[in-house]
């Protein structure tokens, strides 16, 4: 009898654990997402923050950015300010993600993307994210998307707001207590509120 007692008493535990991680992802499934910031922006360790045009890189530095391009190997290294914005914020929620799969479109088209394999952790509210991934370039019927990494460059160049043209978007894998799931689509990411 104190078998099947204990028995029951842990299988509630189990369900209401797994009833609790069902509900958060779903939460974050369908929270808002910004992105606030971008600080310490680094490729191949270059410190891009503050290049303004191609004059600002060494020699050195552009041939190293331009064969990471070429060969789709360019490191990016950075942290990124997330806020999540749930829609019951006063429930805590909190979502360990294994993997992060991400993707940039330029004008709707998708242009970079890569894959963050550093666990982290989201919660309702800001969140400080150090990232590291390599950043490639989309590729269609095994052609990479040069005319999308142009036009990328072009706006980046002219040095405006490219809140209209840019969109990020993420496709986390979150850890659950039966193994990793991954959401079944990507999740837009907006700019900060007035951008």
């Amino acid at each position: 009898m104190k078998k099947s007692i204990f028995g029951l008493l842990c299988a509630l535990v189990i369900c209401s654990i797994s009833c609790k991680q069902a509900s958060d992802l779903k939460a974050f499934t369908e929270a808002k997402y910004s992105l606030h910031k971008v600080q310490h922006l680094e490729l191949n360790g270059i410190d891009v923050m503050q290049k303004r045009n191609p004059g600002d890189f060494t020699t050195n530095e552009g041939d190293s950015i331009l064969a990471s391009i070429s060969d789709n190997t360019l490191q990016a290294t950075t942290t990124l300010y997330l806020q999540v914005t749930m829609q019951d914020p006063d429930v805590a929620r909190q979502m360990k993600i294994t993997q992060l799969k991400w993707q940039l479109l330029v004008d709707g088209e998708e242009t970079l993307n890569g894959v963050i394999s550093t666990p982290l952790e989201l919660q309702n509210g800001l969140n400080e994210l150090p990232v590291q991934t390599v950043v490639k370039m989309s590729e269609a019927d095994g052609n990479r998307n040069y005319e999308g990494l142009s036009k990328l460059m072009t706006l980046l160049s002219h040095n405006k707001d490219l809140s209209s043209n840019l969109t990020l978007q993420i496709k986390p894998t979150v850890q659950t207590p039966v193994g990793a799931i991954e959401v079944p689509q990507y999740i837009a990411v907006a700019g900060p509120a007035g951008s």
